[in-house]
């Protein structure tokens, strides 16, 4: 029988009771809705998942930590025109600078179309990730943008993930 836990959201500090065999797993906060990571008791309390960092005003890309992995969720769903493609860029730059995160996940859930453009932005992040000894991870590609991908063969040059939580596991 798998022994009980004691887990403690680390935003509302609301106490839950689960079991051994849920560590590493994600749950929602029924008390604030936050989702947390059930962790091992002895690496102390979980925290919360999706902490969000600050983004300029009208940006493409929302950024948050759990634990050092950055996750960045697109906000549009489609990056087609030129100053989308080089305000993605520049997001991307400014996220590598401000925060200085080795450990990446994209998540592409909300994009339903994009430009080819982007997989040029793509290919520039995951240079400059892999030069500071970081890993990246893909997640939430559309059926369509994965053909794609495949056809491009980034399906090869990108780790690519079913999900936010198992891609974020990965580079735990």
């Amino acid at each position: 029988m798998a022994k009980e836990l004691i887990v403690q959201c680390g935003k509302c500090g609301k106490k839950l009771r689960t079991d051994e065999r849920h560590i590493g797993r994600t749950a929602n906060c029924p008390s604030c809705g936050t989702r947390i990571r059930v962790t091992d008791p002895k690496e102390g309390a979980s925290e919360p998942l999706g902490t969000e960092l600050a983004t300029r005003e009208g940006a493409l890309l929302k950024l948050t930590k759990q634990n050092d992995v950055g996750v960045i969720t697109f906000t549009t769903t489609r990056i087609l025109d030129q100053s989308n493609v080089m305000q993605l860029g520049d997001e991307f730059e400014e996220i590598l600078a401000k925060h200085k995160l080795k450990k990446l996940v994209l998540n592409f859930q909300n994009v339903s179309y994009m430009s080819s453009a982007v997989m040029g932005k793509l290919v520039s992040l995951h240079k400059k990730v892999q030069a500071q000894d970081g890993d990246m991870r893909l997640c939430g590609i559309d059926k369509s943008i994965y053909e794609i991908f495949k056809i491009m063969r980034f399906d090869k040059l990108f780790k690519i993930s079913e999900n936010e939580d198992k891609a974020v596991a990965e580079l735990l």
